[in-house]
């Protein structure tokens, strides 16, 4: 092996290590958009003169709390290439994601079981 090629194999996991953090960020940004839906959904049943249960306001107000920071993270995930700054900034994106996707999943399971 040469010293080029074991250079070059150190890059590319380098390189696929940063893709994989990145793509941490997408995932929150699609689940975030997700969410943006759900809200959207909300306002158009109230506008449509129907009203919207209390667990599902309470449950989008508090997916809201761990969305936020998940897509600040995700921004700032793709907006840095410091090794160290990123390995904090996709636990902790990832961690709000998931925290928020429960929460969604959480709500939609309790208001199908009060109101079914």
């Amino acid at each position: 092996m040469t010293p080029d090629y074991r250079r070059s194999v150190v890059n590319s996991a380098a390189e696929a290590k940063i893709e994989f953090q990145r793509l941490v960020g997408k995932f929150a940004l699609f689940f975030a958009f997700l969410y943006f839906l759900m809200i959207l959904g909300g306002v158009i049943t109230v506008v449509g003169g129907d009203s919207v249960p209390w667990p599902t306001v309470l449950g989008t107000v508090l997916a809201g709390f761990a969305f936020v920071p998940a897509v600040v993270d995700a921004v700032n995930l793709h907006r840095t290439s410091d090794q160290q700054r990123l390995a904090m900034l996709w636990r902790r994106c990832g961690l709000f994601a998931a925290a928020g996707v429960a929460v969604m999943i959480g709500t939609a399971v309790a208001v199908d079981r009060i109101y079914s």
